[in-house]
Order: C-alpha cells, then structure tokens, then sequence
C-alpha cells in the first residue's frame, strides 16, 4: 500500500565553499555560504511494506553571507524510517481499519542537482554561478502532532559529487538543519 504527503520545512545552512580560478581571483579560495532563510518543499510517495519514502525535493536559499538566492537545488531520494512509517492503515484485533502513529526515526538520502550563485560583497571578482550535483544525507525525526499532521526535524551533511570544470574547480560540503512539517493525504 502507498500514501502521497507534502512537506514544507525551514531551514539553516552552512556550506564550505571552495574554488579555483574565479575571474580575477587566482586559487584556492574558501568562503563560508551561511544561511537561516532556507525553504524546502517536498512531495513524498509512502511505501509502508518497505518502511520506506521516495521523495521529490525543492530548497531554495533566499539570502546569505555571499549574495542573495544563493541555493536552489531540485533532488530526489529515499528514508528507511527505523521503526515504521506514519499513516500506516492496520486491522485490529476487533477487525477494525486503523492508522499507526507515533515518533519515527529515519534515515534519509537525496541526489540533487543544485545551482549555486555566490557573490563576495567583500571581493568584486569572486562572483560566479554554477551548477552541480550533490548528495544529502541526513537524519529524520517525524513527531505526529495529529492524524494528518507531522513535525519534522532534519539534520544532514550536504557536499558535492561533481564539479564545474577544471578552470573553477567549484567543491562545497556543510551542515543543514530543517524544521517543517508534513501533510498526509491519508
């Protein structure tokens, strides 16, 4: 059995950036992309037998420490939630349909392709946009708050997997923390 659901989480970033030749600039650069304006949205299709999610991801980053929209990344991935996923429809004893809910630990991992536009206000020649592939890793705590609502809270490692050619040499890893919450169309 499946169940579709929406997300919209908030959240927080730091990324480590680093580069070559970017304009004028000669390499290696390192800057710091930080950023508490992040939004994500998400669209889930729930595979209760597996006790898995495959999901459907946009994050948008509308400002930062190096220039405005500085992340907006598409991704689609998967979590195995540990103990169950929420929503489950289940027989009762008495032969009776219900739902299954409660706290839900899971692992979650998306491939994303992610365009970075980043611009130094401190260093007119470091500006650039580029496009790259990226994983995130992360961990997943569901919280019901009723039937058809979850808390969600997310905590991961972001890094890249390619990178822009070999004249930017563009690399970045860093943390992010979300906090949102589900709709289930249950």
């Amino acid at each position: 059995m499946t169940a579709s659901s929406f997300d919209l989480s908030y959240g927080l970033t730091s990324l480590s950036l680093t580069t070559g030749q970017v304009g004028s600039v000669s390499p290696p650069l390192v800057r710091t992309i930080s950023s508490q304006t992040g939004f994500e949205v998400d669209y889930n299709v729930a595979m209760f037998d597996y006790k898995t999610v495959a999901t459907m991801s946009f994050m948008q980053y509308a400002s930062s420490s190096l220039g405005q929209m500085p992340i907006s990344r598409v991704s689609l991935g998967a979590s195995y939630h540990f103990v169950r996923v929420n929503g489950q429809r289940v027989l009762l004893d008495n032969g009776v349909e219900g739902k299954v809910w409660g706290i839900s630990p899971a692992f979650e991992v998306t491939l994303g392709l992610n365009k970075l536009s980043v611009t130094d206000p401190n260093n007119p020649g470091f500006n650039f946009t580029a496009a790259l592939v990226d994983v995130l890793p992360r961990l997943l705590l569901e919280i019901p708050m009723s039937s058809s609502f979850l808390l969600l809270i997310r905590g991961g490692y972001m890094f890249s997997i390619s990178n822009s050619g070999q004249l930017f040499n563009i690399k970045y890893g860093g943390s992010t923390i979300n906090i949102g919450f589900r709709l289930t169309t249950l």
